[in-house]
């Protein structure tokens, strides 16, 4: 029996999610992470991102956006490439080649891989709907997809200029964790299968992408305008390219860069990495150093390119055939063609970083690659043309830990398991294993007229850390955000959060030594509180006073340990992130009109109020004062209808009007007491200056109340 051996390969993202399929042929499977930092889009066939189509229209989900919320896209969409030396012929099949200005459409050329087996979602957190014990991130996204079929599947049409394919089935998995210092990335582990009669020489494999950087709530523009205002560069030493943002827009709104990365991935149990070659077996390095091989490398290389949209330019222009294609694959942009023509210029560029070779690979063989591809914002307050190593640093801090989360137990990344590694005795190196900071509490966030209260759980102190093996608890942090940041960059999230309290172990030298005990707004509770529908049993609270009704703020707590002084591991803290929540102040349910008369605010209503978005339907009052099951009418002084609201406390989460599509969200939380209305008569017309009044009557009790407002424009 012939004996085949097993290569990984992965590919790191730095960065929602719900499904979309392909409604013409079911041929499509999509998701987007959001559980860190990052939204990126993921399908069942070998592209990443979503061409800002579908459901970036639709259901307001990410491209490749970071921060998630922030409305900033750092991708058009990006795919897999494998390039091969088939027989002397030089075949490549790609996941997405950039060639259509709209993106994917079933059969659009250089979108060459296919499924009929939707993606699967897992994850390691018990609490989690898709948890899995097979799980290896807090969010796995798994798919199986091959280019074996020219066609697309279920009587679709043919894929244009795909006549000759490897014959490649693969299997991606890819990895996103909440951890503060994990949110920045997106594991892509691509493991491939030649299922082909033949033997695969030369073989590269690569992440090709078409990244921008551009914030779509200031800067929505599209067509060339949208993809011309980004800068491109590269770190060898890194493995890595980037892109960022270069004169788009104001200072403060792009200031982020996106990398994919190549972090690993294995071939015959072997690392495929140039800093791990010279640790690779004898046997394997002589397949680099046969005399009869074609290729002029006897290493492992990454190589990095760049060139226009269908560009016809001598240096940098777009490859039309595989053999083109390969060639872009196995060959590196010229020092003098990057330093005069890319390097600090705004420009419309397609990425390649590609791996490789591999002398070959044989009919029923697999191995697997990682790339990694990281976001991170820029450092410093400068503007954005600024590219220097000192605006890099959060982004190199970030592949580190990109880095980091492949190597696993690997701790100097050269593939071999060494004395001291194994930290679970196992006998094996495993990947993918990082310190763990303790289980964030499960809250609750109570609004109120012009306040909140924060409940959570002990749970965090129970956790054990994984590599450890303690018990390591040590404190919380509580944060919030300040009213108005949802108008900014910092929409809707982690980023804006500010820290409001710190309560932690006493006798340590790690965080305030504060202790646990009821003081000011903090309250142990002796007996722990529960909420109807809600079996969680929660032990401390907290209020926050003196907030201004009807803004949008974002609150979280999260638990950080002691660290781990033998390992050199500083104190770890949870996401802020998992249990993010945003609520909006108000007053209670008003039911029998007990707590007085119901009223609007702000009124008077002057245009642009500063809680408002820019467009005339991101606009806002509120009724107060409300009963918890009530039919609100407005009219005109000559007794016209103008609209009619029915508010139900149980379920009203500000679902009618556009403001909370585009800067809260379906998971807010309201006091009850109130109802937000924008303006939009029934008629769908924006009202005009004017005196108006409205009607509130009770479902219950029956008993109405009256009153009025003015609108200034």
């Amino acid at each position: 029996m012939k004996s085949f051996h097993t290569i990984p390969v992965i590919i790191i993202i730095l960065l929602y999610s719900s499904p979309l399929i392909s409604q013409t042929y079911g041929e499509k499977d999509q998701k987007a992470t959001n559980i860190g930092r990052i939204g990126l889009t993921v399908t069942n066939i070998g592209v990443l991102g979503n061409s800002f189509r579908g459901p970036f229209v639709t259901k307001n989900e990410p491209s490749l956006e970071y921060p998630l919320g922030s409305g900033i896209e750092h991708l058009f969409d990006a795919g897999l490439w494998i390039g091969a030396d088939v027989n002397g012929n030089k075949l490549v099949s790609t996941g997405a080649a950039g060639d259509d200005a709209n993106g994917y459409d079933p059969g659009n050329a250089g979108y060459e891989f296919t499924s009929v087996i939707p993606l699967k979602e897992r994850s390691t957190l018990e609490d989690a709907q898709f948890f899995s014990p097979m799980a290896v991130s807090h969010q796995d996204f798994v798919a199986e997809f091959s280019d074996s079929s020219t066609q697309i599947p279920n009587g679709g049409p043919a894929i244009n200029e795909h006549t000759q394919p490897l014959h490649a089935s693969v299997h991606l998995e890819s990895y996103a964790w909440n951890f503060p210092f994990a949110e920045y990335f997106v594991l892509l582990n691509y493991t491939i299968t030649n299922k082909s009669q033949n033997v695969w020489r030369e073989v590269y494999v690569a992440n090709w992408g078409d990244y921008i950087v551009r914030n779509m709530k200031i800067n929505p523009s599209s067509g060339t305008d949208r993809f011309s205002h980004s800068a491109f560069g590269y770190i060898d030493s890194l493995q890595m390219l980037y892109a960022y943002d270069y004169d788009a827009g104001p200072p403060g709104f792009t200031d982020s860069y996106v990398s994919p990365v190549l972090v690993g991935g294995e071939w015959r149990s072997a690392l495929i990495h140039p800093r791990a070659f010279s640790f690779m077996p004898d046997s394997l390095k002589a397949y680099y150093f046969n005399p009869n091989r074609t290729s002029p490398y006897d290493t492992i290389r990454t190589f990095v390119q760049f060139w226009g949209f269908r560009s016809t330019d001598l240096e940098l222009g777009s490859p039309k055939n595989d053999a083109e294609r390969y060639f872009k694959m196995t060959n590196h942009i010229a020092a003098s063609t990057y330093d005069q023509q890319i390097k600090d210029k705004a420009s419309n560029l397609l990425c390649l970083l590609s791996v490789g070779p591999i002398p070959e690979v044989q009919p029923g063989e697999t191995f697997s690659v990682v790339f990694a591809i990281v976001c991170a914002k820029k450092f410093g307050n400068r503007p954005s043309s600024i590219n220097d190593s000192l605006s890099r640093v959060n982004l190199i801090d970030h592949i580190g830990w990109a880095v980091r989360a492949y190597n696993g137990e690997d701790a100097n990344g050269n593939g071999i398991l060494e004395s001291g590694e194994d930290t679970n005795l196992n006998g094996r190196l495993d990947r993918y294993r990082l310190p763990e900071p303790p289980v964030p509490p499960r809250i609750r966030v109570v609004p109120a007229d012009h306040s909140v209260t924060i409940y959570w759980d002990k749970r965090a102190e129970e956790s054990i850390d994984p590599i450890s093996r303690n018990k390591d608890f040590e404190g919380y942090r509580l944060y919030r955000s300040n009213a108005g940041n949802e108008l900014t960059t910092l929409s809707g999230s982690a980023d804006a959060l500010i820290l409001m309290a710190e309560f932690d172990s006493t006798g340590n030298i790690v965080g305030s030594n504060s202790g646990f005990e009821s003081r000011g707004h903090f309250q142990k509770l002796s007996t722990p509180v529960t909420f109807s529908g809600d079996t969680t049993r929660y032990y401390y609270k907290y209020t926050v006073n003196n907030l201004l009704n009807g803004w949008q703020y974002l609150f979280s707590v999260t638990s950080f340990d002691e660290g781990d002084v033998q390992r050199n591991i500083q104190s770890l803290e949870s996401s802020r992130s998992q249990n993010l929540t945003r609520v909006i102040p108000g007053t209670p349910p008003n039911n029998s009109f007990v707590r007085g008369s119901v009223g609007v605010y702000p009124n008077p209503y002057y245009a642009a109020a500063l809680w408002d978005g820019r467009g005339e339907r991101d606009k806002k009052i509120y009724f107060y004062n409300l009963p918890a099951k009530c039919e609100i009418k407005i009219y005109t002084l000559a007794g016209e209808t103008v609209d009619v609201i029915q508010h139900d406390a149980s379920s009203y989460r500000g679902q009618d009007v556009r403001w909370f599509q585009t800067f809260g969200g379906t998971d807010i939380e309201l006091a009850g007491g109130e109802h937000a209305w924008d303006m939009i008569s029934r008629h769908d017309q924006a009202l005009a200056t004017g005196l108006y009044l409205f009607t509130v009557k009770d479902l219950v009790s029956g008993k109405s109340q009256v009153g009025k407002f003015i609108i200034i424009k």
